[in-house]
């Protein structure tokens, strides 16, 4: 006769056979997790990415920026995008990791201690061409293949001594980001090594992935601190908990970069930057991407012509900075600009190569201490002969010396700006409240341009759309010239800008034209911005929204008007022709 297990041991077994299971369980929950959102870093980089991505997303481009691989893709549970960035190093063998790695280490000892510092372009020519050097000794001591002959080896070697510069004396893996056109910004929140980097997508890439994008990238406290030093260093500004922000205009990669630490930022240090647009905006490129429609980009083009007084107002991010740039080009080239700006964004170096004439006055910001203010920078450029004044923010003292100077005639030929608010009301509430201006002062604002962050249907997706186009009237007094219609999805013109415009009027009047003819002025510029934009499909060519085309086309506009006056079919059928002839020829 059998005995039966006692009752403890019955429990014991079945508590034990219970653990093995949840312990198992967890296993394969745990590799699971793991393998999903597997973190991978080289040994010379403190940047981690993830090289699997959520089972819900889909992927709706891929593209090669030089030799990193992008991947953008949406999620069917977020309306947040995810963007995948797969580095070259990420992709290397274990060899090669190991003798960049050991590079590194050599390349510290090697730095000459009279390298000229100041100079950042300079010491990363010097740490390439050195870790070249390195690179290729150290490939040869331990048998690292690379390349089949010289031609290859010696490619292959420049790629990975960028690589070596990019880990030492550069940006490290946000390189990658900092040299994607289809990004505008990018942040890094505290502490960095638990929030993963997220961005800004924008341009003309993919309208189903504008916006907001989290990102496969993790930096790691030595990363952040690194590139604050970076930073500190080039910048020459003070950073500490005594000067908890620092902001700096990253020249080599055209972006403007804020840090912020503690105590102001109490759970470490977050990061902000702001890609400034290489190939400026234009509003060609505004019409494809319907942030507004051809009519309005006439109308500024005339009012610009016209030598108005414009605010361009909005809030931040919503493409005011941008908006007032693409303006700029609708000056003619025999105009001269003067630009003063404490943060470098309108795109003063490209007009200069360009044939434009401009002159850029750069002054302190109001977290910066030394240097030039505003209101200095604005009492300078009115002695500097007549010029069209372009102020990159109008907001401190400044504003009554500028208003003083537009009211007595003293202003130049034209003066736009750009203002943070979001309707014609609030910038005469801001800046005759708040600003103290008088109202009487205010008048010599001619328009208003309001550029806005609307959500269709109420979506997480963000769109940027210019949502009025105001006149000033008399004192709190505004007439609409063009107004957004969120049916519609885009800016229409009211009966007031057809048939009541005061400034459109007095705009015709000193051309000696009516306003049925200026209406017509208008309509041509709208019809030639939109022939650019249709090319630009038809042909698949975006160069036809560049700034060259549209400087060449207002060019062409004024000799043609030339010629045959106000006739604008003329115009019209002139402009066709020549462009077909560009095309063709």
């Amino acid at each position: 006769m059998s005995q039966s297990a006692s009752p403890s041991k019955v429990l014991g077994a079945i508590i034990g056979e219970y653990k093995a299971l949840k312990v198992a369980d967890i296993r394969r929950k745990s590799i699971r997790i793991l393998s999903s959102n597997m973190m991978v870093r080289p040994s010379f980089s403190s940047s981690w990415v993830s090289l699997r991505h959520a089972p819900d997303c889909k992927l709706e481009m891929e593209y090669n920026n030089e030799t990193t691989k992008i991947g953008l893709y949406s999620k069917a549970s977020s309306t947040e995008s995810v963007y995948n960035v797969t580095p070259l190093e990420y992709r290397l063998d274990n060899n090669l990791v190991k003798i960049i790695y050991l590079a590194k280490q050599k390349l510290v000892e090697q730095i000459p201690t009279d390298l000229p510092l100041e100079n950042p372009a300079q010491i990363r020519k010097f740490t390439k061409d050195a870790g070249r050097r390195i690179l290729y000794s150290l490939a040869k001591e331990n048998n690292v293949d690379l390349g089949s002959d010289r031609e290859e080896e010696s490619a292959f070697l420049d790629q990975i001594a960028e690589l070596l510069a990019k880990y030492t004396v550069g940006m490290g893996l946000l390189e990658d980001l900092l040299n994607d056109n289809n990004i505008q910004d990018i942040y890094v929140d505290a502490p960095s090594q638990c929030n993963q980097v997220y961005l800004t997508l924008g341009g003309l890439v993919n309208p189903k992935l504008y916006g907001k994008a989290q990102s496969n990238i993790i930096l790691d406290q030595d990363e952040m601190d690194g590139l604050i030093s970076r930073l500190r260093y080039e910048s020459g500004r003070p950073f500490s908990e005594a000067m908890p922000v620092l902001e700096t205009d990253m020249e080599a990669f055209n972006t403007r970069a804020t840090a912020i630490g503690p105590p102001l930022s109490p759970s470490g240090t977050a990061l902000a930057l702001r890609r400034h647009s290489i190939d400026p905006w234009t509003l060609t490129k505004f019409i494809a991407n319907e942030t507004l429609s051809e009519l309005a980009a006439g109308l500024i083009s005339f009012l610009i012509d016209g030598r108005s007084t414009i605010l361009f107002a909005g809030s931040r991010g919503a493409g005011k900075s941008s908006l007032m740039g693409a303006a700029m080009l609708e000056f003619p080239m025999s105009q001269r600009m003067i630009t003063i700006e404490d943060t470098l964004e309108l795109p003063v170096l490209k007009m200069q190569e360009m044939g434009f004439k401009v002159q850029s006055l750069y002054v302190s910001s109001s977290l910066s201490e030394g240097g030039m203010s505003a209101e200095d920078a604005l009492r300078i450029s009115l002695r500097l002969g007549e010029s069209a004044i372009i102020m990159g923010e109008v907001r401190g003292k400044e504003t009554k010396t500028l208003y003083e100077a537009m009211r007595a005639g003293t202003a130049g030929s034209s003066v736009i700006g750009t203002f943070h608010a979001d309707s014609a009301r609030s910038v005469y509430e801001r800046v005759v409240h708040d600003m103290g201006i008088p109202p009487k002062s205010f008048l010599a604002t001619d328009i208003i341009v309001i550029s806005g962050l609307t959500r269709p249907m109420g979506t997480q997706k963000y769109t940027r759309r210019v949502t009025q186009i105001s006149e000033v009237r008399g004192d709190n007094d505004f007439m609409d010239l063009m107004v957004y219609d969120e049916q519609k999805d885009r800016l229409v013109p009211t009966d007031h800008f057809k048939y009541r415009s005061e400034k459109i009027g007095s705009i015709a009047r000193s051309w000696g034209i009516s306003l049925e003819k200026a209406i017509d002025n208008i309509q041509t510029r709208a019809a030639i911005k939109k022939s650019l934009v249709h090319l630009s499909i038809v042909k698949r060519d975006p160069s036809f929204l560049s700034t060259v085309w549209i400087r060449d086309s207002n060019e062409m506009f004024w000799k043609l008007t030339e010629k045959h006056g106000i006739e604008y079919g003329g115009v019209l059928d002139g402009f066709q022709s020549w462009v077909g002839d560009r095309v063709h020829g």
